[in-house]
C-alpha cells in the first residue's frame, strides 16, 4: 500500500517542519552573520566600506547563480542530497575565514558560502509540495519562510553581539559548531522523500519553461520592483552599521546589532498583511506596503537613535509585506510554469542583494546616508509607480 502524504496528524510532518526550519535557521544565519561586523572587518583588513560590502553581496550573488543550477540538478536526483550535503558544505568555510589574513580570500570563502547556502531555498518548498498533504503545506511552508527572517535576524543580532563581547573569529567558529549540529539533526530526522519523480527533460525544456515569463510585461514590472525594494532594503542594513558607529552616536557594534530586532515586525507583518490582502485585495495591500516602507526609510534621516529604531521597524513592515504580496502576486499571474516565474523572481530579489549590498556604497562614499536614504526612496516609488500603472 503506498504510502499518504504527511498530515498534520502525522509525527513525519512535524519532523519535516522542525527539520527544514533548523536548517533555516543556520542557513541564513550563516548567510547574514557578517552584515552587522563589516564595520569591524573594514578597520581590520584596512579597506573601505564599500570594499567590505563584498563580503556580503558576493555571497548573495553566488547564492543567486546557485539557486537555479541547484533547482535543476534536484529535479533530477532528488532534493534530500542536495540540502543535507549543502548544509554540510556551507558549515566549513566558517572554520576557515577566522585563519585568513588577505581580504580577498576572505571575499573567496563567503562566495563558497553563498553557493552552499543555496542548496536548502532551491529544493525546500519543492520537497514540502512533494511530501505534504495539500491541506497542510501552507503551514509547512509559512513555518519554512518565517523561519527565513528568523535566521536572517538571528545571525545578525548573534554576530554583532558577541564579535563585540568576544572576537568576530570566534563567532564564526561558534556558528560553524551549530552548523554541524543542525546538520547531524537534519540527516536524522528529515523523511525520506516518498513521492519524488526524477524529470527526464533536457535542461534546455527547463530554461524555455523559465524564461518564457519574460515576455509578460506585466511579470517584467513586478520582478524589476521586486529587485528595487531589494536594492532600498539591503542598501539601508548594509551602511547602517557604518552610519550609526559614526558621529553623532558613536554606538557599539553590539548595539547595533541588536536593531536588526525590528525584522520581527516582518516576521509578524508577512501573515497579517496575507489576511489583509484576502479581505481588501492583494494589489491595494502590496502597494500600501510600498509606501509604509518608504515613509520608514524617510524617518531614519532624523538622527535621533529613538526615530531610527522606529523608522527600520515601520519599513520592515513595509517592505515583508511588499515582497510577500509581490511574490505571491507573481505566482498566481503567471498563467503557467509557475515555478519557473517565482525563480525569476527570486533571481531578481537576490540581484537586488547584491547591488545594494555594494552599489549603493558608491552613493554612501559620495553623498553619505542622506545619499543611501534618497536611492532607497526613489527606487522602489519608481519602479512602484510604473508596476502599478502596467497592471491597472
Amino acid at each position: 500500500m503506498e504510502a499518504e502524504p504527511y498530515s498534520l496528524r502525522d509525527r513525519r510532518f512535524w519532523q519535516l517542519s522542525f527539520g527544514l526550519m533548523l536548517a533555516s535557521v543556520f542557513v541564513f544565519s550563516n548567510l547574514y552573520v557578517i552584515q552587522p561586523i563589516l564595520p569591524l572587518l573594514a578597520k581590520q583588513f584596512n579597506v573601505s566600506a564599500t570594499e567590505s560590502s563584498l563580503l556580503f553581496s558576493v555571497a548573495s550573488f553566488s547564492l543567486m547563480i546557485s539557486l537555479l543550477a541547484f533547482g535543476f540538478i534536484s529535479d533530477r536526483i532528488g532534493r534530500l542530497g542536495i540540502l543535507k550535503w549543502t548544509l554540510v558544505l556551507s558549515s566549513i568555510p566558517l572554520f576557515l575565514m577566522p585563519m585568513v589574513e588577505s581580504f580577498y580570500t576572505l571575499v573567496l570563502l563567503r562566495l563558497f558560502v553563498g553557493i552552499f547556502s543555496a542548496g536548502l531555498p532551491a529544493v525546500a518548498v519543492a520537497y514540502i509540495t512533494e511530501e505534504v498533504a495539500p491541506n497542510s503545506r501552507g503551514l509547512a511552508v509559512t513555518i519554512y519562510i518565517a523561519s527565513n527572517a528568523l535566521g536572517g535576524m538571528a545571525g545578525r543580532v548573534f554576530g554583532g553581539s558577541w564579535a563585540d563581547a568576544y572576537t568576530w573569529e570566534s563567532s564564526f567558529y561558534v556558528l560553524g559548531v551549530f552548523g554541524l549540529i543542525i546538520s547531524a539533526l537534519c540527516v536524522m530526522v528529515l523523511p525520506k522523500s516518498q513521492y519524488f519523480v526524477s524529470s527526464k527533460q533536457p535542461y534546455s525544456q527547463d530554461l524555455k519553461g523559465m524564461f518564457i515569463h519574460l515576455k509578460n510585461p506585466m511579470l517584467i514590472y513586478a520582478f524589476i520592483f521586486g529587485m528595487m525594494i531589494q536594492v532600498s532594503f539591503s542598501g539601508i542594513w548594509v551602511y547602517l552599521p557604518f552610519y550609526l558607529e559614526g558621529d553623532p552616536f558613536y554606538l557599539s557594534i553590539q548595539v547595533i546589532s541588536l536593531l536588526f530586532l525590528t525584522y520581527s515586525m516582518g516576521v509578524i507583518g508577512s501573515p497579517i498583511a496575507g489576511k489583509l490582502a484576502d479581505l481588501y485585495g492583494t494589489v491595494r495591500i502590496l502597494f500600501s506596503g510600498l509606501i509604509i516602507m518608504a515613509l520608514g526609510v524617510l524617518m531614519t534621516a532624523i538622527p535621533n537613535v529613538v526615530v531610527i529604531i522606529l523608522g527600520l521597524a515601520v519599513m520592515c513592515l513595509g517592505f515583508f509585506t511588499a515582497h510577500s504580496l509581490t511574490s505571491s502576486w507573481v505566482g498566481a499571474t503567471a498563467e503557467h510554469h509557475k515555478s519557473g516565474a517565482s525563480s525569476i523572481y527570486l533571481f531578481s530579489y537576490y540581484i537586488g542583494v547584491t547591488v545594494g549590498g555594494t552599489g549603493v556604497g558608491v552613493i554612501w562614499t559620495s553623498m553619505g546616508w542622506n545619499g543611501v536614504i534618497l536611492v532607497s526612496v526613489t527606487l522602489p516609488l519608481i519602479s512602484g509607480w510604473l508596476f502599478y500603472r502596467k497592471i491597472h
